[in-house]
């Protein structure tokens, strides 16, 4: 029987943050990716239902996203100026040495969290992290940032919520109405608070991908030989934005590292192969 899940609020160094959680037990925190719409019930329900048999499961919206309020300048703030917020939030809930969960540019949130502060996380799992992932620095790049620019366009304008949900169903591997209905609720309310106009903004850094990966190189890469948490990749064999080499070659970086492919799954690799990846989490825990 599914659970409803509630939402919590909770003043984060001042920044009134939105998290839901579900269940009982080890902590697993889960950091969602950036696009408009997402937040972290939507993407992750599965988990929050899944996996609340064994493990207390938190989904934690990051600054501007879902429920957790809004920068005052209305300016996008990139994956690394969400990492504080996010050990603030860690601090705030009184967490240490936890599961940590990123997909997509929450990996890259995940990651930094872990390399900068250790003493919080035990265990971390990157789900298609192409927020993280090397670039090749050949010709097989194009491909990928291509399939990027495609993928993250805002130049046009917002979506309906229908247009924005048959977007989903065509993209997605597992549909099913659990998932619809917190897309739903999360698309009202990235509506209704303006989020569109921040994506269509953003600055140029987070548009050219060649521009994008500085970041990675920057402050995710030169520091892996510091992660101290056991680490899971899982990685998608249908992502185009993502490839499976990109992720054998970030995996041959970890030292601590196990790699895991799985088929029939797009970006969202925990709504696709949910019951998959639920397991590969459980089993990374143990």
């Amino acid at each position: 029987m599914e659970i409803v899940i509630t939402e919590h609020r909770i003043s984060v160094g001042g920044v009134a943050t939105s998290y839901c959680e579900n269940g009982a037990g080890e902590p697993i925190l889960f950091l969602h990716g950036a696009g408009f719409g997402t937040q972290g019930k939507s993407s992750f329900v599965r988990q929050l239902n899944g996996l609340s048999d064994q493990f207390r499961v938190i989904a934690v919206d990051q600054l501007h996203f879902g429920g957790t309020e809004y920068p005052a300048d209305r300016r996008y703030v990139n994956r690394l100026g969400r990492v504080g917020h996010v050990i603030r939030f860690i601090e705030a809930l009184s967490l240490k040495q936890i599961t940590l969960v990123g997909n997509s540019e929450g990996s890259f949130v995940a990651a930094r969290v872990a390399i900068v502060r250790p003493d919080l996380v035990s265990k971390l799992v990157l789900l298609t992290a192409n927020s993280v992932s090397p670039p090749f620095g050949d010709d097989r790049d194009e491909a990928w940032m291509q399939a990027c620019r495609q993928a993250y366009d805002y130049s046009r304008p917002m979506p309906s919520e229908e247009e924005y949900i048959a977007a989903w169903r065509k993209a997605t591997r597992a549909y099913g109405q659990d998932v619809e209905d917190a897309k739903r609720e999360a698309y009202r309310r990235a509506a209704a608070r303006g989020q569109y106009e921040l994506f269509q903004n953003r600055p140029e850094e987070e548009i050219d991908m060649r521009l994008y990966v500085v970041l990675q190189q920057k402050f995710i890469l030169p520091y892996l030989d510091r992660l101290q948490a056991k680490t899971s990749i899982i990685w998608s064999k249908n992502d185009s934005t993502v490839t499976p080499d990109q992720g054998l070659k970030l995996a041959k970086l970890i030292k601590n590292s196990d790699f895991y492919l799985l088929n029939n799954a797009g970006h969202s690799i925990h709504i696709d192969q949910s019951e998959a990846v639920n397991r590969l989490i459980r089993y990374c825990h143990g």
